[in-house]
Formats: structure tokens, C-alpha cells, sequence
């Protein structure tokens, strides 16, 4: 089930094109400047204009918009190496969340305006889902857009939006029909979001990004911002939930940092004998590849589907539960096997690995939160992949 066994010899040669770019491009800051850890920098902004120099972001996109052609399996082939290389596409939100939906239901207007600065990467997006009524049922959330007919006036709050406080433009979900039917009810924006009448606070985690608040005091968003058509921005988020899990949940990141742990144990001795040689040590060792080859096998079957052009439906939902639990006792175990070392964070200089299985350890909280909680995921999966009743 190794994606990379299946590639032409056209996509490797691009895989190793790619890899050779990595080695050569990529340094420690750029893998951590990320939404669930620093956020994106000068750093990463730079680095994702190289990208899009290259073409890589825009593969899978038609020319007339920015792309550079290639299918699918271009862009499976871009999110795993990164992966690989222990990094992430820098403006993931706006090319696998924003960018597909725009290409699929935006205006030509919206298209040309976007998408090309999106291949580019030259802007990104901040996620504006959230509410703190309305978490994992988005179809509760009050934001309120009012249709004044060439444009909306916005008014409400958004939590946990991550990338706010760098993000060029907000992707927006608010109410824009208060007496109609749930899922009929709710519409997309792109909308700048240094904006007049936006307000945004910090929130500080447990995994150490910073999140925000984000406020809206009658936001005048232009019609032209609306993506597709009002009142049907939930169907859109619903129809690009799977291909944002499977582009955004790598188990390929795993991998670099098990490597790393490994080397560590292979040189550090307690009593006189190699930790990579204690019989505990190595159980969990085993246990954490076994979990990771476990999540990575459920992952590619679902990109296989989506390649094959199947429609993804529970399967999306069960990587994203298997792969986000598979990461907390991932984590767990590593911090089992270094024990007080673990808890070392990279400021001091002592830390393994600059304290990365602590930062993990904290980061993979959110992971059976944010994108759909491990319930309600449970929840989907027994009625629509088992067929058992609501």
C-alpha cells in the first residue's frame, strides 16, 4: 500500500526534483513556521513564492488560473514529500481549502483575483468556521451577513481562527438566511481581513501557536466576495471536507521525527547499556511504528479512492480519527521512553531534538478537536460506514 511504489516515471523523476529542492531549500525555521506552530513568517512567505515559481502550487489547476497542470497524484505527491522533509505546504489554507472551493464554485471574477496569487503563493487565508456557540456544529453559528444588495454587512464573532493575525484574507462562513433551513442557511466570503470593522485577539494554547478571536462590527464585504452561490456555503465546506483531511493529515510526518528519537537512543546509555537496547525502549518502539504504518495504510487507501475518482465518504472521517488518536499515544510513548528528558523544552539546550516530542506531546491535543471531534467523527462513521441507526 506504499503510494510511492505506484508512481510513473514521470512522477518520480518529479518526486526527486522535488526532494532535491527540499534538501537544498528548507531550513529548521521554515519547517516550524506553520498554522499549528509559529505561523507563517518572512521565512515561509519566501519559500512559498519559491514554490510557486516552480509551479508546484498550482499543479492540478488549470493554466488560465495560475496552474501548471498534472493531476491529482502531483499534488498527493507534494503534501508526502514535504512530509517527508518535516514540513508543510506554508499556505495550505488558501491552496487546499480556499483555492479548490474557488476553482469549483467561485465566480470567474473570484477566480481570476485568487486563484493565480494563490499558485503563486503570494497570500494566505485565515480559517473563519468556528464560533463559541457553535464548535463542531457549524450549522449553529449566528454570524450574521446582511444582503444590502452590491454588498453584505457582517456582524458576529469567530474563535480559534489560527491564522487571523497573518493571513491576508479571512475564509468566512456567516448566516446569511436566519429563518432558513440549517444547511441552507450559510455562505462563504473571502474577505480582507485587515478589513474596517475587524477586531482580532490573541488566544494562547497548550500547544504554543497562537489563535485568535476575530470580531466583526458591520464589515462592509463587497457581493463579488461571495463565494458561489448565497446560501449554499455549507454543501461547499461538506464537499471539500475530505480532500482538506487527506491533504492536510500526513502520517508521513511521523516518520522524520521516530528517525530522529532513534538516533538519539542509539548513542544515550542509562546503567552502562544503550536505551535503543532495553527491552521496554524497544516495545514502544514497535508499538509507535505499528501505529503510524497503521494510519498511513488507512490514508492511503483514501487517497487511492479519491485518485481513482471514488467518492470518499466515512473513510476521510476514519483517517482523521485513527490518524489524530494514532498521533496522541504516538506522542505518549516517545515521552515514555525519554521520561524526564521529554519534558525538556527547546529553550534549553539540553533539549532532545530541540524538545520536539514535548511541543508534540502539547500541539496533539487539539488534533480530536479541531476538523470534527473523535465522538462525533465516531458517530458519523457507525451510521454511515456501518449503517447503524441515529
Amino acid at each position: 500500500m506504499d503510494f510511492y511504489l505506484t508512481m510513473s516515471e514521470e512522477e518520480e523523476k518529479f518526486r526527486q526534483e522535488l526532494s532535491e529542492f527540499l534538501d537544498q531549500e528548507l531550513t529548521y525555521e521554515i519547517c516550524r513556521q506553520h498554522a499549528m506552530d509559529k505561523g507563517l513568517g518572512v521565512e515561509a512567505r519566501q519559500f512559498a513564492r519559491k514554490l510557486g515559481e516552480k509551479g508546484w502550487l498550482g499543479l492540478g489547476w488549470p493554466k488560465e488560473y495560475g496552474g501548471s497542470g498534472g493531476g491529482l497524484n502531483y499534488e498527493i505527491i507534494l503534501v508526502q514529500e514535504m512530509a517527508r522533509h518535516g514540513a508543510r505546504v506554508p499556505n495550505e489554507v488558501a491552496r487546499f481549502m480556499a483555492g479548490p472551493v474557488i476553482l469549483h464554485h467561485g465566480s470567474e471574477e473570484v477566480k481570476q483575483e485568487f486563484l493565480p496569487r494563490i499558485a503563486k503563493g503570494e497570500i494566505e487565508f485565515g480559517l473563519g468556521y468556528t464560533e463559541p456557540n457553535a464548535g463542531s456544529d457549524l450549522m449553529a453559528m449566528q454570524m450574521s451577513a446582511e444582503d444590502h444588495g452590491d454588498y453584505f454587512i457582517i456582524n458576529g464573532q469567530k474563535t480559534f481562527n489560527t491564522e487571523s493575525h497573518y493571513a491576508d484574507y479571512h475564509w468566512l462562513a456567516a448566516k446569511t438566511d436566519p429563518n432558513g433551513l440549517r444547511h441552507q442557511s450559510i455562505s462563504l466570503f473571502a474577505v480582507d481581513q485587515q478589513a474596517p470593522g475587524i477586531t482580532i485577539t490573541p488566544i494562547e494554547t497548550l500547544g504554543g501557536e497562537r489563535s485568535n478571536e476575530v470580531f466583526y462590527d458591520k464589515v462592509k464585504v463587497p457581493r463579488h466576495r461571495l463565494i458561489g452561490n448565497k446560501n449554499e456555503g455549507f454543501s461547499y465546506m461538506i464537499q471539500a471536507l475530505n480532500y482538506e483531511r487527506l491533504m492536510l493529515l500526513q502520517t508521513e510526518h511521523l516518520f522524520p521525527t521516530m528517525h530522529r528519537l532513534i538516533a538519539y537512543l542509539k548513542k544515550t546509555s542509562c546503567n552502562g547499556v544503550l536505551l535503543s537496547e532495553d527491552p521496554l525502549v524497544r516495545d514502544r518502539l514497535a508499538r509507535m511504528r505499528t501505529e503510524a504504518e497503521a494510519a498511513q495504510c488507512l490514508e492511503y487507501r483514501a487517497l487511492a479512492m479519491l485518485i481513482n475518482g471514488q467518492r470518499l465518504d466515512w473513510q476521510s472521517n476514519l483517517v482523521k480519527l485513527f490518524s489524530s488518536e494514532a498521533r496522541q499515544r504516538f506522542a505518549s510513548m516517545g515521552m515514555e521512553i525519554l521520561g524526564h528528558a521529554g519534558l525538556i523544552e527547546e529553550i534549553d539546550p539540553l533539549a532532545v531534538s530541540h524538545g520536539e516530542f514535548a511541543r508534540i506531546a502539547r500541539c496533539c491535543i487539539v488534533d480530536t478537536i479541531g476538523g470534527g471531534t473523535s465522538e462525533i467523527i465516531r458517530n458519523l462513521t457507525a451510521t454511515r460506514g456501518l449503517g447503524l441507526p441515529r
